[in-house]
């Protein structure tokens, strides 16, 4: 048994080492890049899945990083889903945000005002009532119109789209953007923007997540837990702060 613990744990310092020489290989092959400091990062995770819970957070807490929590409220508990425990869990105990994001994962544009209202007022209510942060609303699958944005409006403070938008001071908090890690991806795609972003200044810099898995499971979503790793690595290694959304643009708005 001894043999075993101390040859799992050798793989594990292994591994560890070799994902600490691909973040210096990184940022050596970037070395005209000056990381600075005033670009925040928010890391967003989207659709309750419960490999958010399992596999994300316990790399989230090594790294002392904070999140905000995109959920569907109607589909808290559903199998494969995180349940309201965990869900309340995230903020009060790890101090994550919470944020709606209609009770069904509804694309908004297809329904009309009247449904879209009881889908984002519900889904509020559902918050409010868990005691939940309730300021940041994230359209599902990036969409709504014009009247549906005003209605938002009515309960939220906060929209996020799904648009890859540069952020500069002010920050317009009704039309935030963010980058969606695409499961054909890897950690380098993610590091590359976060790189573009402080180049360009930017004063916030969204990353967007849905799934841990270790292998891709046909999700288009999927981060696996090593490329997350390394992504949490370099932003902790160039001393980037994370914040939450509701932090970030209550710092960064008029």
């Amino acid at each position: 048994m001894t043999n075993i613990i101390n040859s799992d744990y050798r793989v594990e310092s292994i591994m560890k080492l070799i994902s600490l020489i691909i973040i210096i290989l990184i940022i050596s092959c970037e070395s005209n890049i000056e990381i600075n400091n005033d670009t925040y990062i928010c890391i967003t995770f989207d659709d309750q899945d419960l490999s958010i819970y399992d596999n994300a957070l316990p790399l989230m807490q090594e790294f002392g990083f904070t999140a905000t929590n995109v959920i569907n409220t109607a589909q808290i508990g559903n199998e494969g889903h995180l349940n309201w425990q965990q869900v309340e869990e995230l903020e009060f105990v790890y101090g994550w945000e919470t944020a709606g994001h209609t009770l069904h994962h509804v694309v908004l544009p297809e329904i009309n005002n009247e449904e879209a209202e009881y889908e984002i007022y519900q889904d509020w209510l559902n918050l409010q009532n868990h005691g939940l942060s309730h300021d940041t609303f994230a359209l599902p699958s990036g969409h709504a119109t014009e009247e549906q944005f005003e209605i938002i409006l009515n309960y939220y403070k906060n929209i996020r789209t799904s648009r890859d938008l540069k952020h500069f001071y002010p920050i317009n908090r009704t039309y935030l953007g963010y980058f969606f890690y695409d499961s054909e991806y890897n950690a380098q795609d993610a590091i590359s923007r976060i790189i573009r972003g402080v180049e360009n200044k930017e004063a916030l810099i969204i990353l967007g997540f849905h799934q841990f898995q270790e292998e891709n499971t046909g999700y288009p979503a999927n981060c696996t837990p090593i490329d997350f790793r390394q992504i949490l690595e370099f932003i902790h290694y160039n001393e980037l702060e994370v914040l939450t959304i509701k932090e970030a643009v209550d710092k960064l708005s008029n």
